[in-house]
């Protein structure tokens, strides 16, 4: 390589392409002309084990950090997910020691008068409002967790609004979801049994 290139020290040959398309077309040629001028045989020309140099090219380098944002995507996909089951859960027994705890005050508002639907509908408020509170908390944390990742490591943020009101609309209905079995206990219950309770 140092006669072929009258250099005593290299570290690699840059070629560039008119245009993104012929990336590979030049990289094969590359390849074959070193091959040829360095003496590597026509059969060895695809054996990186036999050839004296490497060829990169960015359409290899672009397709493996393609690869590797997909991977990552699957993998923050998943831990959304478990968070939002975890999320659920909370939000339900939550919901449901409150429907426990206030079981005289359930027993007394059905006595009052208050329908099953006013019941359902009070209960189903408080849990959409934790799941609510829990998104206001969750995007604030993806904001300013943002803005460090860009001051220490220097890779820009980018918040689009959409994304914002994905995350406000997927904790409303984890709340609204979660909400609906301990909302239905609390409707359900008989108001003479409610009251006797505790």
């Amino acid at each position: 390589m140092n006669e072929l290139l009258n250099v005593s020290d290299y570290g690699g040959i840059t070629a560039k392409t008119i245009s993104a398309e012929s990336v590979s077309s030049v990289s094969d040629e590359v390849d074959r002309r070193l091959a040829r001028a360095l003496g590597v045989s026509a059969r060895d020309i695809d054996n990186d084990d036999v050839k004296p140099y490497r060829i990169f090219n960015q359409a290899e380098i672009i397709e493996q950090l393609d690869q590797l944002a997909n991977s990552l995507t699957i993998l923050i996909t998943l831990v959304a997910l478990v968070s939002l089951i975890v999320g659920s859960i909370g939000i339900m027994n939550i919901m449901l020691v409150t429907v426990t705890e206030r079981t005289k005050e359930i027993g007394l508002m059905k006595s009052l008068g208050f329908k099953k639907k006013d019941i359902l509908l009070l209960f189903m408020v408080e849990s959409t409002l934790l799941g609510s509170i829990g998104g206001v908390l969750g995007v604030l944390l993806g904001v300013v967790g943002s803005y460090l990742v860009e001051s220490y490591l220097g890779i820009p943020h980018i918040f689009p609004p959409y994304l914002i009101l994905l995350g406000f609309s997927i904790a409303f209905i984890v709340g609204l979801v979660a909400g609906v079995y301990p909302a239905n206990k609390a409707a359900s219950m008989d108001p003479v049994e409610a009251l006797r309770h505790g």
